[in-house]
């Protein structure tokens, strides 16, 4: 969101130049900079014990690929905590060893995506309301059944098979 007026007194912004920002929008009543704001999203891979990691198809993505766990980062959550939170609602697992591996700007929804991996035992599904479908599927498999190249998802999952 890009700010046109104060979000705290109404008045219209200007522009001032702010260090090595550039310039920036300035409410001059509040003495303010607003600079632009964004969701910012996890996306966690969860592997199990035997090496098979949680592939799941949210009602409101693709059809043909499964993705990660994934979920908004609430206002004073910290990321790490927000993934391994997504994980226990969205597939009724328990995230363990929850650890950062990338970040990815997403220009057509303008959201940062912040890439985990987490490790859980393996067990049954508890799925959301807003999960389709899941499966835990060997790690090897797994590239070929996520979004193609580019995409977050894959990253994380060709970055985890480097290893």
């Amino acid at each position: 969101m890009h700010f046109t007026f104060c979000p705290q007194c109404g008045a219209k912004l200007g522009s001032v130049p702010f260090g090595d920002d550039g310039c920036v929008p300035w409410c001059h009543a509040c003495h303010k900079p607003f600079f632009d704001i964004f969701p910012v999203v996890t996306i966690t891979m969860v592997i199990n014990e035997l090496e098979e990691v949680a592939l799941l198809r949210p009602k409101y993505m693709s059809e043909k690929y499964y993705n990660f766990v994934s979920g908004y980062v609430q206002t004073g959550e910290q990321a790490e905590n927000c993934a391994a939170r997504e994980v226990q609602e969205e597939i009724g697992v328990q995230a363990q060893d929850v650890h950062f591996v990338c970040s990815h700007w997403e220009s057509e929804q303008q959201m940062l995506l912040l890439g985990f991996v987490a490790r859980a035992n393996k067990g049954d599904f508890k799925l959301s309301e807003e999960i389709n479908d899941a499966v835990w599927a060997p790690v090897e498999q797994a590239l070929g059944m996520v979004y193609p190249d580019g995409n977050i998802t894959h990253t994380i999952l060709a970055k985890y098979l480097e290893l």
